[in-house]
């Protein structure tokens, strides 16, 4: 079954913890940059949209061969605005375009520079195999099982978030969200319906937000990444325990 796919690039010019990331340059190339670098890497053939408030980035993003056809309005702009949110804007745009929705929309941020294309073809892949799935999520793996991660009670101690032993646990790592768009429509999250995780390197899917990820992106860098799996399903055994 073949997907229609719009990728779309959110990219607010106002992080506060790490000022200017997505113009940031790593390795000599802006975040931006480096994921367009990582599409082209993927072969896949679909419209590729940067959602921004800021000139630089939308400048950056013509320079690129992005599509900047709108500018996001100051509501999606903030630190309360959902990605979902601004991923909703662009399909209503993308609507009004072409007249109708792709199947789905890939949503890829500036700041997983290190995802590289296979993870975006296994992920199209995967969706397009099961029909009873309606959102692929990049999740890392988490070493410890669910009766060894804790959270805190009102009380303050800590209590296992799960009680099987041999449950695996992954964590979302940003790097990757695709998802039905009748499903995004209908429930207004990237984690819409029945999610299977696309399960990655952690290294590969490493989130830049801060100084300190910033700098461990500078020294991933300089001493050379791990190659690209070839195979990020997590396996018909691990996604039914998937919590």
């Amino acid at each position: 079954m073949t997907l229609s796919l719009l990728i779309l690039v959110p990219a607010r010019g106002g992080s506060k913890r790490l000022p200017g990331k997505n113009l940031k340059q790593l390795g000599g190339k802006s975040l931006i940059a480096h994921t367009v670098d990582a599409i082209a890497q993927s072969g896949l053939q679909a419209p590729l949209l940067l959602s921004t408030d800021d000139s630089a980035i939308a400048e950056e993003g013509r320079r690129l061969g992005m599509l900047v056809p709108f500018r996001r309005p100051d509501a999606l702009s903030g630190d309360g605005a959902t990605t979902a949110s601004v991923v909703l804007h662009a399909l209503d745009w993308y609507r009004a375009d072409t007249g109708a929705d792709p199947d789905t929309v890939m949503v890829l941020q500036p700041t997983s520079p290190f995802r590289g294309g296979n993870i975006m073809r296994a992920a199209l892949d995967m969706l397009a195999r099961r029909p009873d799935a309606d959102s692929i999520v990049a999740m890392t793996a988490n070493h410890l099982p669910a009766d060894k991660i804790f959270y805190a009670d009102e009380a303050g101690c800590a209590i296992p978030v799960g009680q099987e032993a041999r449950r695996p646990v992954y964590q979302p790592n940003g790097s990757l969200y695709l998802v039905r768009c009748h499903r995004l429509r209908e429930e207004g999250t990237l984690y819409a319906g029945n999610i299977l995780p696309c399960v990655s390197d952690p290294l590969r899917g490493l989130d830049i937000d801060t100084l300190e990820e910033w700098k461990m992106a500078e020294a991933l860098l300089a001493s050379g990444l791990p190659p690209e799996r070839q195979s990020f399903s997590a396996g018909p055994s691990l996604v039914e325990h998937t919590p």
